[in-house]
């Protein structure tokens, strides 16, 4: 099913759509360890709204 949406409709947030489908995606963990011995874990993120 295809939803056509009019961006000069008052009702259409562009905004808020395009946020809702381009989110970031984790595609790699980058762990450290700081001076203390403490580990960290966080993921690393991209995203693209537009690409070849």
């Amino acid at each position: 099913m295809r939803t056509v949406f009019d961006p000069t409709d008052p009702g259409t947030n562009a905004y808020d759509l395009l946020t809702s489908i381009v989110v970031p995606r984790p595609i790699a963990w980058i762990t450290t360890v700081g001076a203390d011995g403490v580990g960290n874990l966080a993921p690393h993120s991209f995203f693209n709204v537009a690409c070849a």
